[in-house]
């Protein structure tokens, strides 16, 4: 019988021989372990190479903007949007017809697009930190399905530029058209909008100026009259 002060012992049970996991050896030879994975030294190489190759494909782009820090001036609302879709135009749009790729690292040549992808990127993880600190959204949604809705809505926009990327890449690949869903928010269509409203408010300011011109020449045979 146990103290009131203990407490009570908890037992683990291991499976039965027959049921436990088989392992399997394989010889390596670890002398080869720089033909198979990268040294740190090789990756850190590599990534400031693509970084150099982003700074020569900003400029040949006449991109001013050098890192995602010079988008925080930007305001949030209807301008911030149109900006990042205008860019997200532009980088999407791009021929990548040069020496240097830009697939990869769009990001870095445009980034404004960093800087959104890190904004949305905080906001979830902040998201999920706060739902798992919160009891009663972890009691009341154990399986995690309504958390996995948040996180869906939360990661809809990453999820729509890799998939608009990968077709425009596959349709510059076969030579087509351009186009795609991220493109209605750009400045062009924007303005495009704009022209058409001033359009639609001249015409029916015209007809105004016709309408009461028609009822003053109307007035003046009455009076004749």
């Amino acid at each position: 019988q146990q103290s009131a002060n203990t407490k009570p012992s908890k037992r683990v049970h291991f499976a039965p021989p027959p049921r436990l996991a088989s392992r399997h050896s394989y010889p390596f030879d670890w002398s080869l372990e720089p033909a198979v994975w990268y040294s740190r030294e090789e990756l850190t190489a590599l990534k400031e190479d693509r970084f150099n190759e982003a700074d020569i494909l900003r400029r040949e782009r006449g991109i001013s903007t050098s890192s995602r820090d010079d988008a925080d001036n930007i305001a949030d609302g209807k301008e911030k949007e149109i900006w990042v879709g205008d860019t997200m135009t532009h980088a999407l749009d791009d021929r990548d017809e040069g020496s240097i790729s830009v697939r990869g690292i769009e990001h870095f040549v445009w980034p404004v697009l960093q800087k959104e992808m890190v904004s949305r990127k905080n906001e979830l993880k902040r998201f999920v930190i706060e739902y798992s600190k919160d009891k009663h959204s972890r009691t009341s949604d154990p399986n995690g399905e309504n958390l996995a809705k948040a996180c869906a809505a939360r990661s809809r926009w990453a999820r729509d530029v890799a998939s608009e990327r990968g077709i425009k890449y596959c349709q510059m690949k076969r030579g087509a058209g351009r186009g795609g869903g991220l493109l209605k928010n750009t400045k062009m269509i924007m303005e495009r909008r704009k022209l058409e409203t001033g359009r639609r408010s001249l015409v029916r300011r015209e007809s105004l100026i016709k309408a009461s011109r028609r009822m003053n020449s109307l007035n003046g045979d009455a009076e004749e009259a």
